[in-house]
């Protein structure tokens, strides 16, 4: 018994020792710091990038709507204005209302539609 109690006190010793040392266990949380860091790093430069895009489209949709809207003006400088002639409409007579038209139905009595 005194064997096994020895050896179990040994064998718990080396599960002891064979874990990470605190020196191990420093360098590993710095290497999550480091990594939360980088990852922060690299959401902020995209972020960044695609603010960028959203302003460089806003901005060329302007310019595009400038240049649109200088194109309209200087087409309507250099068209002519159309002249219209107005032509008297010709009146017709009224034509008188249509009567409606009779006619029997089964029973005798007459119907108009």
């Amino acid at each position: 018994m005194k064997r096994l109690f020895a050896l179990l006190v040994v064998a718990g010793m080396c599960f002891v020792a064979c874990g990470p040392s605190a020196e191990e266990k420093a360098k590993e949380e710095k290497r999550v710091a480091d990594s939360i860091e980088n990852a922060r790093l690299e959401a902020e430069r995209i972020a960044a990038e695609e603010a960028a895009a959203i302003e460089a489209a806003a901005k060329a949709a302007e310019e595009e709507a400038a240049a649109k809207a200088a194109e309209e003006a200087s087409v309507k400088k250099t068209t002519p204005k159309k002249t219209t002639t107005v032509q008297p409409v010709k009146e017709e007579p009224a034509k008188p209302a249509e009567e409606p038209k009779k006619r029997r139905g089964e029973s005798g009595v007459i119907q108009t539609n």
